[in-house]
């Protein structure tokens, strides 16, 4: 996992997070990534910022944290680019599974 480099808080019901890009090639070595990508509904991402408003246990902690891992609608989450990282913004409730 690489270190989280995003800088900033999170506001009201929103989750940032950093997509997990995984490459695909074929045995011949031909890539793929891009025709497999377009057909996909989800996409996974790791955590790096939760917002404020976000869901908290009993114990006052938010429900996801940073680092967690994701699976999230690609369709309902908008791109921003910070020090040339690309992360996505992501409704809370737009968060289909968590792996943690």
């Amino acid at each position: 996992m690489t270190p989280n480099k995003f800088k900033g808080q999170a506001l009201n019901t929103i989750v940032v997070v950093e997509e997990i890009f995984h490459e695909n090639k074929t045995e011949s070595g031909i890539d793929i990534s891009g025709i497999v990508d377009a057909n996909e509904k989800q996409k996974r991402g790791i955590v790096r910022s939760v917002g404020t408003e976000c869901p908290r246990n009993k114990d006052g902690e938010y429900t996801i944290k940073e680092g967690y891992e994701v699976i999230f609608d690609k369709l309902k989450a908008t791109q921003f680019t910070q020090d040339g990282v690309s992360y996505l913004l992501v409704f809370y409730r737009d968060l289909i599974w968590t792996g943690n």
